[in-house]
C-alpha cells in the first residue's frame, strides 16, 4: 500500500479545496423549492463536522434574516412528540447521510418541510452499493422535500473529512442568501482565497511538533461569538486528525467563569482565535495577559475577516496545523482507533417515524 496511513490522499484533498469552492460559487445554488423559501421556523440538526454547520446555518438565521431557527442534537429527535415539530422546517445535515441523520429524517412528516443537506444524492448512493440511503432520499424527494448539495461525495477512507467542513458552510450561504430579508451577500472567489490560503503560526505548529504531550490531553479554545457558538468542528480537528482529547471552546468572557480557574490549577495551553472585530483586540489582549500571568501558554490564530467569513480561515488554519503535527507524529489516518466498533451508536437509527 503506497500510502498506508492516508497522508497523501489528504494532501490532495488539501489542495483541491479552494477549486472546489470556487466550482460552488461559479455553479451558483439551484434555486430552492417554493416551501423551503416560504419557511419561516426551523429545527436544525447534525453531529459530527455536520453540528458546526448546523449551528452556522441557525446563526445565519437568527441574527442575519427575519426567520427563527433552533439547533437540536439527533437524539432529540428519538422520543419527541410530533407536536413539537408541527408546523417547522426539518434541516439535517449529513455528508453522507450516516444512520443518526436518519433518525432525524424519518421524522419528516410531522414537519411543514423537510431540507437534506447531503454530499449524497440517490445516483452516488446506489453507485456506492447503498441502496437504503438512495431509497431514503429519493423518498424524501417525492414526499416534497428539499436536497441542497455540497462535495466531497464519498470523502471515506481517512476519518477526518477536511472538504466537507468547508464546503458545508458555503452551502449555509448560499442556501439563506435566497431567503427573503437575508443581510449578507455570498463572499466572491478573491475574498475567500486568502481566508482559504491561511496557515497555523509557525510557533504554534513547533510546540505541537515538539511537545506534542503538552496538548494531547486537552487544551482551551479561546474565541468570540458567534464563532463560539459554531466552531465545533475546529475542535473536533485534533480528536479526529490526532486522537487528542478534543479541546474545550470558551467564549472570552465565558472563560473567566471556570475554564481558566481550572486551567491554572492543572496548566494546560490555550488557542484564541481572533477575527477583526474591533472589540477583540481588547478581549485578546487580556486573554493572554492572564494566561501568561499563571505561566500557561498562549498562541493566538488572527484570521482578518468578519465571522461569518473568517470561520474558512480558522478551518483553513488548524487544518495546516493538524496536517502538520499528523505527519510529523505518523498518525494513522486509514486504521483509526475503534475502527469497525462504533457501530452500536454510529449505526443508531431506531424506527421513529410515528413519533410519539
Amino acid at each position: 500500500m503506497s500510502d498506508p496511513h492516508g497522508h497523501e490522499l489528504l494532501a490532495q484533498r488539501l489542495a483541491m479545496i479552494p477549486s472546489v469552492l470556487d466550482g460552488m460559487l461559479a455553479a451558483g445554488p439551484k434555486p430552492l423549492k417554493p416551501a423551503s423559501l416560504a419557511s419561516q421556523r426551523f429545527i436544525i440538526t447534525g453531529t459530527g463536522s455536520s453540528e458546526a454547520h448546523a449551528r452556522y446555518l441557525a446563526t445565519l438565521l437568527n441574527l442575519h434574516s427575519d426567520r427563527a431557527a433552533a439547533y437540536l442534537p439527533l437524539s432529540g429527535f428519538v422520543d419527541a412528540p410530533a407536536s413539537t415539530f408541527a408546523g417547522k422546517t426539518l434541516v439535517v445535515f449529513s455528508q453522507g447521510v450516516s444512520p443518526n441523520a436518519q433518525i432525524a429524517l424519518q421524522r419528516g412528516q410531522d414537519f411543514a418541510h423537510t431540507i437534506l443537506f447531503t454530499a449524497t444524492t440517490p445516483e452516488a448512493a446506489e453507485a456506492a452499493g447503498k441502496p437504503d440511503r438512495a431509497q431514503l432520499l429519493r423518498k424524501l424527494l417525492e414526499a416534497g422535500g428539499e436536497l441542497v448539495e455540497f462535495p466531497l461525495a464519498e470523502e471515506y477512507t481517512t476519518l477526518i473529512r477536511f472538504v466537507g467542513p468547508l464546503a458545508g458552510y458555503l452551502a449555509c450561504l448560499q442556501f439563506a442568501t435566497q431567503l427573503s430579508c437575508s443581510r449578507f451577500q455570498v463572499p466572491d472567489s478573491a475574498t475567500l482565497a486568502p481566508l482559504l490560503a491561511a496557515t497555523a503560526p509557525a510557533r504554534l505548529r513547533d510546540a505541537m511538533c515538539e511537545l506534542p504531550s503538552a496538548f494531547a490531553h486537552g487544551f482551551n479554545l479561546i474565541t468570540a461569538a458567534p464563532i463560539s457558538d459554531y466552531s465545533q468542528n475546529l475542535a473536533c480537528k485534533f480528536m479526529e486528525g490526532l486522537y487528542w482529547n478534543c479541546p474545550s471552546i470558551s467564549d472570552f468572557l465565558q472563560f473567566a467563569h471556570g475554564p481558566f480557574q481550572q486551567m491554572t490549577a492543572h496548566p494546560k495551553p490555550a488557542i484564541i482565535l481572533q477575527g477583526n472585530g474591533p472589540g477583540e483586540a481588547e478581549l485578546v489582549q487580556r486573554s493572554v495577559d492572564m494566561l501568561r500571568g499563571v505561566g500557561a501558554s498562549a498562541y493566538v490564530v488572527q484570521i482578518d475577516a468578519p465571522p461569518l467569513l473568517s470561520i474558512f480561515g480558522f478551518e483553513a488554519a488548524l487544518n495546516d496545523l493538524v496536517f502538520t503535527v499528523m505527519r510529523h507524529l505518523g498518525v494513522d489516518q486509514v486504521n483509526w482507533p475503534g475502527k469497525g466498533r462504533d457501530d452500536a451508536l454510529y449505526g443508531f437509527c431506531p424506527d421513529v417515524s410515528a413519533g410519539s
